[in-house]
């Protein structure tokens, strides 16, 4: 365990534009969330905050806001994310000598820059498939015990290779590593040994498996897809 703790030192109301009145914003003030094992998953709808909590969390532990390690020489700009790490306050057990983090919406840019590396063990990326190449970069790069930050890593996935992806997760954590992963998925949600956060319109609380809301939602489609997809397709005729 390397990140222990993070708080909001800042009032909500002081924060600019939307970052004032996300949830997720509102509960680091009122109590800190606390690591607590070598693997946390957050999860919750579109909009409350996910991203912008992890991506604030990756920004902090000084790693580029674009992807990959602290190292990274491209895109550093701190402009695609949000100014939520300049109010945050990170408590560390101690500082990991590799951090990296995966950020879905600039992964194009992360592989383009592996690519451009002389020798570099993930210059191929661009020439497999998505999901391919996150997967790649997980078995080649994620290797060395570190701090690893992973914003919805299960796009461009299918089923069989998320459960893949889930066990190297939890073989990534014994060898040393922590990991602090946001998803939608149900898959990654049934992380063994893994700490659930929910971000609701209430804020943040630990949850079990089966309480959370992508769960509930999964079990009621797959028990019923037909009736639920008429469902849907009449209400919104």
């Amino acid at each position: 365990m390397f990140l222990t703790k993070v708080a909001l030192v800042d009032s909500p109301d002081s924060l600019a534009g939307y970052l004032s009145e996300l949830s997720v914003v509102h509960s680091l003030f009122q109590k800190p969330l606390e690591f607590k094992t070598p693997i946390t998953v957050i999860t919750g709808d579109n909009g409350v905050g996910k991203s912008t909590l992890v991506e604030a969390l990756a920004v902090g532990m000084r790693i580029n806001p674009a992807g990959g390690s602290r190292h990274a020489n491209f895109g550093r700009s701190e402009d695609i994310v949000s100014e939520l790490h300049k109010s945050l306050k990170l408590t560390r057990r101690a500082n990991p000598k590799d951090a990296y983090f995966f950020r879905g919406e600039t992964f194009y840019n992360l592989a383009s820059y592996h690519g451009g590396l002389a020798g570099d063990p993930l210059s191929d990326l661009l020439q497999m498939s998505h999901g391919e190449s996150i997967m790649a970069l997980v078995e080649r790069r994620l290797r060395r015990p570190g701090l690893i930050i992973l914003d919805e890593p299960e796009a461009g996935l299918s089923q069989l290779r998320q459960l893949e992806f889930m066990g190297n997760l939890v073989h990534l954590a014994a060898a040393g590593s922590q990991i602090i992963v946001a998803t939608h998925s149900p898959i990654l949600l049934a992380t063994p040994g893994a700490d659930i956060i929910e971000v609701t319109d209430a804020g943040l609380r630990r949850v079990s498996f089966e309480d959370t809301e992508a769960v509930q939602a999964a079990r009621e489609f797959l028990n019923d897809p037909r009736g639920t997809a008429a469902f849907l397709v009449e209400d919104t005729q």
